[in-house]
C-alpha cells in the first residue's frame, strides 16, 4: 500500500528510473562504479521519502544475472521497503527475457517489489492490461522485449475505457517510440509509436531509450528519464546519472518532472584527431595533449580518430593507457573506431550482391594474387556458415569460447 502521508493532499510525489543494467561491463571498476551509482540513487530516495518508486525497465543487464549481484541488489531494494517506498517495475528488453525465465519472477515472489507488467491474453486474440492499484494510484505496463517482439502485445491492446478520472493512472513500457526519440536515433526505425499507447493514462514511464525525454500523449506527460547509469563510451561522453522525481497534481491532472542528478565520477572527454602522423608523432601528440589534463581519479573518455602514415599498432595506445593509470587516472576507456591506416587500402566490390555473396567477394579480394583462392575457399565457406550470433541468455565468456570453439575446429579441417 502506497504511504501517502496525507489522504486529502492533492499532490502526490513519486521516482521514475529506469535503464541501470546492473551486470553490463567487463571491467571491475565500471562495474564497482556502476553499482555504487545504483547505492545513491536508493539513498537519494529514502532521504526524498517519495509516495513510491517506478523502475521502467533493465535493472540488470540480462534475465540470470550472478547470485552475487541479485544478493547486493536486494540488500539496497529492501531499505525501500523497510522505508515503506512501494517499488513498481517492468522487465526490460535485457533483464526479461522472451522465454520467461528471469530473476524478476523470483524478486516479486519474494515481495521485494511489484511487477505490474501482467497483461492477460484473451481467447479472441486482445490483451487486457493488468491494473495495479494502490489508494488513489493505478499503475499497469507492458514488459520490453528484444527486436520489437513486445509489438504485438500493443497492436492487440483492447480499446476500452478502464480508467477512473478519480485516480492518478500510470503506464509503464519499455520500448522505442518512432514518433517520440531522440535526434542521435533518427535512423533506428520502429513499427511501433505513440499511438500504439493505452489512452486515459495520467503518466506514461518510458524506459528504453537512454537519454531524457519530455512529451505529452492523449492527455497525460509522457517520459523517458535517461539511465540511470550511461551504459558504453556514447553515454558516459553524452549523458550523467540521474532519475526523474515527479509531483502529480490531482487538481490539474499535471505531472511536474524534476531531473535528479547522481554524482559518483568525474570525467574528461578528450578528442584527437590526425591527419597522415606518423605513428611515432601521433603517439608524441596523445601523451603531450594528456600530460596538460588533471586526470587523476577521474574517468578519460580517450578518442582517437584520423589518418595514420604506418601501422596503428606502433602508436602503442595500450602503453600510453597503462601509463595513465601508473599516474592514477581511475578508468580509461578508448574509441578508436574511426583510426585507419594509409596503408589500407580500399576494396571495390558489387554491393548488389546478396550478403552471403558479398562477404565472399571481399574476403577473395583480401588476398594477394599469388594467394590460390579456391585452396581456401572450403575453409571460407565453412567459416561464414558459422553460427557466431550470441543467443539470448548466453554469457560474454560463454559466447567468446564458443565462438573460438568453432574457430578453431574450422582451422583443424583446413590442416
Amino acid at each position: 500500500m502506497i504511504n501517502n502521508n496525507d489522504s486529502n493532499s492533492s499532490k502526490i510525489k513519486f521516482v521514475h528510473m529506469a535503464d541501470l543494467h546492473l551486470g553490463a561491463f567487463r571491467e571491475k571498476k565500471l562495474t564497482d562504479l556502476n553499482f555504487k551509482t545504483f547505492e545513491l540513487a536508493i539513498s537519494k530516495v529514502l532521504d526524498i521519502k517519495p509516495e513510491f518508486v517506478l523502475f521502467a525497465g533493465d535493472i540488470f543487464n540480462n534475465a540470470m544475472p550472478p547470485i552475487e549481484l541479485v544478493s547486493k541488489v536486494v540488500v539496497e531494494l529492501m531499505k525501500l521497503k523497510s522505508a515503506g517506498i512501494p517499488l513498481f517495475v517492468i522487465g526490460g528488453s535485457h533483464d526479461y527475457s522472451n522465454s520467461g525465465k528471469s530473476f524478476l519472477q523470483l524478486l516479486e515472489i519474494a515481495c521485494v517489489f511489484v511487477d505490474v507488467s501482467k497483461p492477460k491474453f484473451v481467447d479472441d486474440g486482445t490483451v487486457e492490461l493488468y491494473l495495479h492499484r494502490c489508494g488513489r494510484v493505478v499503475i499497469s505496463g507492458i514488459l520490453g522485449k528484444k527486436c520489437g517482439l513486445d509489438k504485438n502485445i500493443y497492436a492487440n491492446l483492447q480499446k476500452k475505457d478502464i480508467l477512473s478520472k478519480d485516480d492518478f493512472n500510470i503506464f509503464m513500457f519499455h520500448t522505442t517510440l518512432n514518433d517520440f526519440k531522440p535526434d542521435f536515433m533518427k535512423m533506428v526505425k520502429t513499427e511501433v509509436t505513440k499511438s500504439y499507447l493505452p489512452t486515459g493514462f495520467d503518466y506514461y514511464a518510458g524506459g528504453h531509450i537512454h537519454t531524457f525525454m519530455e512529451g505529452s500523449y492523449s492527455f497525460g506527460k509522457l517520459s523517458y528519464p535517461g539511465p540511470l547509469f550511461p551504459n558504453n563510451f556514447s553515454e558516459l561522453k553524452r549523458e550523467k546519472p540521474c532519475f526523474n522525481l515527479c509531483t502529480f497534481d490531482f487538481e490539474t491532472r499535471d505531472t511536474k518532472i524534476d531531473r535528479i542528478f547522481l554524482s559518483t565520477y568525474k570525467k574528461e572527454h578528450v578528442k584527437i584527431e590526425v591527419i597522415e602522423k606518423n605513428p611515432i608523432d601521433l603517439k608524441l601528440m596523445i601523451e603531450e595533449k594528456l600530460s596538460g589534463i588533471d586526470l587523476i581519479g577521474k574517468i578519460l573518455l580517450l578518442e582517437v580518430s584520423g589518418v595514420v602514415d604506418g601501422k596503428i599498432s606502433d602508436v602503442q595506445i595500450n602503453k600510453i593507457i597503462s601509463k595513465l593509470y601508473d599516474n592514477g587516472v581511475h578508468i580509461v576507456l578508448k574509441n578508436t573506431y574511426k583510426l585507419t591506416s594509409k596503408d589500407l587500402v580500399a576494396i571495390d566490390v558489387d554491393s548488389t550482391l546478396d550478403s552471403k555473396k558479398l562477404e565472399e567477394e571481399i574476403i577473395m579480394k583480401s588476398f594477394d594474387d599469388e594467394v590460390d583462392y579456391q585452396v581456401l575457399k572450403p575453409f571460407i565457406d565453412n567459416l561464414l556458415s558459422l553460427d557466431l550470433s550470441k543467443n539470448e541468455e548466453e554469457k560474454n565468456v560463454q559466447f567468446e569460447e564458443r565462438v573460438s570453439l568453432a574457430i578453431k575446429n574450422s582451422l583443424e579441417k583446413l590442416v
